[in-house]
């Protein structure tokens, strides 16, 4: 476990560094995006409205695409929607929690409705915006990774939840990749 644990923290520096040429190439959208589902117009303004949040927050832009992937598939429909058991509703490409995330935007005095949720742009910068807050929050890009998806709780219900969800943004992580070799 530690030698796979040293391997996912080997990829992630990888990806978050600006210092080498491969880095430079896994930060170009349009290959992380080649394998993306959809019409051209939609892929141009996912990667615009992706490389903005990325920008804006500081963020390795192949993190973002691989929680999209994880989150919403290859698919370039804004408009997914998935219906949780506990009762709330995750919306759009980053498939943002509407009950969870639109009381704490209001706080900070941002009016964001369930439709805004499906603006590509809005929904690539709220993102953005919950990535780099839980990133400030555990200090670890893979941790953070692990808290968008499931931001509360600390119990081992929790933690495997986190766990299952940092294996699948791996995974989509390494395809994002591939597609840049």
């Amino acid at each position: 476990m530690k030698k796979i644990m040293s391997m996912i923290a080997a990829l992630l520096v990888m990806v978050v560094s600006h210092s080498n040429a491969y880095a430079s190439r896994v930060h170009d959208l349009t290959c992380l995006t080649a394998d993306f589902v959809g019409k051209d117009t939609d892929l141009v303004e996912y990667i615009a409205a992706t490389q903005e949040a990325a920008k804006t927050f500081g963020i390795a832009p192949a993190i973002l695409v691989a929680i999209k992937r994880t989150e919403s598939g290859r698919s370039l429909n804004p408009y997914v929607v998935n219906n949780n058991t506990n009762g709330t509703t995750d919306r759009g490409y980053y498939q943002i929690n509407a009950e969870v995330w639109l009381p704490e935007l209001k706080r900070i005095g941002l009016k964001v409705s369930n439709d805004d949720l499906h603006g590509v742009r809005n929904n690539a910068l709220i993102a953005g915006w919950i990535y780099k807050r839980q990133l400030d929050r555990v200090k670890s890009p893979l941790e953070a990774v692990g808290y968008y998806h499931k931001g509360g709780g600390s119990g081992p219900r929790a933690e495997k939840i986190r766990s299952i969800y940092k294996n699948k943004f791996m995974k989509n992580l390494r395809a994002s990749i591939k597609n840049c070799s």
